[in-house]
């Protein structure tokens, strides 16, 4: 513990230095970088390629993110540092709500863009792979909301993660593909329950992943979207997608007060849990359903016999 004391020590006057030297006028410019991988970026960017660009990818990256966020907050939780700003409050040029180690932005941008990169053209792979991750570990430096040791934690798992990913993914799903749907179902409630089990006080990852794993066994099964669609028609089902993602959200929220008192406020984590497994059913199977009804998708030519 005295051996972490002294490097936060260190660190914090390295922030304290580094704040000095570049000067206030980049608190926004270093907000707006972290946006880059923060929650809402991805919750706009995974739906959009799920449901306009590649629909198995997208799925795919949706659950690598949540699986990703999951284990960042898990280890949060067991290491439990506090943020620069927490022990020197001028620092904090930002502000958030969770333990500070691993960063959670630099996790996040290791496993978001280490997959993203493959839409890019490969001339661009190797320069954004780089340089956005430690472009957004130096922002939430700058911004007092994490020591470099968080930075450097978050790097390291995100890419042990994503290595790990790679490795065995593969052969997980090839497994899964090859097992009836009731088998994807069952496998997804187990992996829900042990977040759960690790995580009881936050069940947001643990039902937003048993919903958008369920809804994507099924809308494989159901309601396979031919991706080959217009520019205009996917720009509409986008859009829509999103503004009814957010009445699902909103819906479920404003039904948090009744549930409570009905419940005598003893099941708080499950209505939680409840609701964000309705929005990640919604993202993965709801919505795509009304973009089929309301033609904007049409179905695989595959799927139409």
């Amino acid at each position: 513990m005295a051996l972490i004391e002294s490097m936060h020590a260190a660190e914090l006057q390295y922030i304290q230095q580094l704040q000095a030297f570049l000067g206030p006028g980049l608190r926004i410019p270093m907000q707006i970088v972290s946006l880059f991988a923060s929650e809402a970026f991805v919750i706009a960017i995974v739906p959009a390629i799920y449901w306009c660009v590649h629909r198995k990818k997208g799925a795919e990256l949706g659950l690598l993110i949540l699986g990703s966020t999951f284990i960042n907050l898990w280890v949060k939780q067991l290491v439990a540092w506090p943020r620069p700003y927490e022990i020197i409050p001028s620092l904090g040029l930002a502000k958030e709500s969770t333990y500070g180690m691993p960063s959670g932005h630099s996790q996040l941008s290791v496993v978001f863009w280490a997959y993203v990169v493959q839409f890019l053209p490969k001339k661009w792979r190797i320069p954004v792979l780089i340089g956005v991750p430690l472009l957004i570990g130096f922002s939430r430096v700058y911004l007092g909301v994490h020591f470099p040791s968080d930075v450097l934690g978050g790097y390291i798992i995100g890419a042990a993660f994503f290595i790990l990913f790679k490795l065995f993914g593969p052969g997980i799903e090839k497994a899964l593909q090859h097992s009836e749907w009731r088998l994807r179902v069952v496998f997804a409630a187990a992996l829900s329950f042990i977040m759960n089990s690790l995580l009881p006080k936050d069940t947001m990852i643990s039902g937003a992943f048993l919903g958008a794993a369920i809804g994507f066994a099924f809308a494989s099964r159901n309601i396979p979207i031919d991706q080959t669609d217009g520019v205009k028609q996917k720009i509409l089902r986008y859009l829509v997608g999103l503004v009814s993602t957010g009445i699902v959200y909103f819906a479920m929220k404003l039904a948090d007060n009744p549930l409570n008192t009905l419940s005598g406020n003893n099941q708080t984590q499950l209505i939680r849990f409840v609701r964000y497994a309705m929005v990640g059913g919604w993202v993965s199977y709801g919505a795509p359903f009304v973009f089929l009804k309301t033609k904007l998708a049409t179905r695989e030519p595959t799927a139409q016999a």
